[in-house]
């Protein structure tokens, strides 16, 4: 059986390779390869309860000061950033923000030398972000490297909405501290929270030739079992390596995932509805990654493979009238988990990773996780130095393994494209 399944799994990624290159439609949308604005660094927003752990207490964030990093993907001398109060019940006052670069992960000080204040409406320093609604900051002249380590300091005003538009899972460290600390080099008293507030995007002015990819799925794309303020998610190891290239180093990565999401529900807005607000929406999109519907096979009472198939198509075809690339992960192993692994979970997920590398699926890619992470010896359990205790979600090796998987098979597919277009 095991050998069976392996063949199978390497018959159809030959056929998916063999039929990349005829994938698209008739009608091909091409985007206009020019400079612009592209998302450096993103974050998928969901609505939290007022007792959510998560929530500030003390302090608050009322007429209080929040400190929070971020590792971009690409460097510039522009930034803007995006905030939103989507799940908000009051506005959010906003007295004053400045970004600055962070001295180390996991610390609070910046180098005051290159502390910036943010403007909103052509100057003003101060805003109001209504119940419902995002903002975004003017064009701020701040150089910042590839791959640095920002900090994005708010001191709120005194209407802070009870229903908060956050990032659950940021798995770094956002600091709270008391009265108006914005410019602060370090905060002494603070309180510690794993979780991003009210930002959602942020974008640098680049070249033509730019282009950004956005990582859309659930926790193992938002790197739950990753190392906490490590950074180390698979879609960071993968801007990692795009770094280390000189030839794709024009590529940045917007990371879209929610932990808990679902194609059909989950933790957060269902994929299926939020996909055009984190995919086809992000600035700069021209390729997105897929690795969504796990977390609906784990709950499934019945072979649900068809409803996840479906949905997989509705997110080609969007992808298909933009013109952005879609490629598509296989599902990992989760044998060992108590509840995601039974004889009906995994005929679904065995049914779906066939399509998704079946020639007729329409992906422009497939990136192959499910065969990265799984055992030599047995195809439906995660191999032991990727699994976290829970046997669904790696730990910072089975990341290292995804994000170098997404690279070299990224690597490979765009190398056929343009030797297709060159044949032209």
């Amino acid at each position: 059986m095991l050998e069976l399944k392996r063949l199978i799994s390497l018959a159809l990624a030959l056929v998916t390779a063999l039929s990349l290159l005829t994938a698209c439609g008739e009608k091909e949308v091409v985007i206009p390869d020019e400079a612009g604005w592209f998302t450096t660094w993103a974050a998928a927003t969901q609505s939290i309860s007022p007792t959510d752990d998560a929530v500030p207490t003390n302090p608050k964030l009322k007429e209080n000061t929040l400190r929070q990093q971020i590792k971009v993907s690409i460097g510039g001398d522009k930034i803007r950033l995006t905030f939103s109060n989507e799940y908000g019940n009051l506005p959010v006052l906003i007295d004053s923000i400045h970004i600055a670069k962070l001295v180390s992960e996991g610390n609070p000080t910046i180098d005051t030398s290159t502390d910036t204040v943010v403007t909103f409406n052509s100057g003003e320093t101060t805003a109001k972000i209504e119940a419902g609604a995002t903002l975004t900051t003017d064009e701020i002249n701040f150089s910042f490297d590839a791959l640095d380590l920002l900090a994005v300091t708010i001191k709120f005003g005194k209407y802070v909405p009870s229903d908060l538009t956050v990032h659950r899972e940021s798995l770094c460290t956002s600091w709270i501290t008391e009265g108006d600390q914005v410019s602060s080099e370090t905060f002494t008293t603070m309180s510690f929270k794993n979780c991003w507030y009210f930002l959602s995007r942020v974008e640098t002015y680049a070249e033509a030739g730019t282009k950004t990819i956005v990582c859309f799925g659930d926790s193992i794309t938002d790197g739950v079992g990753a190392t906490y303020n490590g950074f180390d998610t698979w879609p960071e190891v993968l801007a990692q390596k795009l770094q280390e290239n000189p030839e794709t180093q024009n590529l940045s990565i917007a990371n879209t995932a929610i932990s808990g999401n679902a194609v059909f529900g989950g933790v957060g807005q269902a994929a299926k509805d939020r996909f055009e607000r984190d995919v086809l929406n992000v600035s700069g999109v021209r390729y997105v990654v897929v690795m969504i519907g796990i977390n609906d096979i784990g709950y499934a009472q019945a072979d649900i493979s068809e409803d996840i198939i479906n949905e997989y198509k509705v997110m080609i075809e969007k992808c298909r009238e933009k013109g952005i690339k879609i490629y598509a992960c296989t599902l990992a192993p989760t044998k060992g988990h108590p509840g995601y692994y039974s004889e009906l979970h995994e005929l679904i997920r065995d049914k779906v990773n066939e399509y998704i590398l079946s020639e007729e699926s329409g992906f422009d890619g497939v990136i192959d996780m499910s065969m990265a992470l799984a055992s030599e010896t047995d195809l439906d359990q995660m191999q032991a130095i990727y699994a976290t205790g829970d046997w669904l979600h790696p730990n910072s090796a089975g990341y290292e393994r995804m994000g170098d998987e997404a690279y070299r098979t990224l690597i490979n597919l765009w190398a056929q494209e343009k030797a297709k277009a060159d044949d032209k």
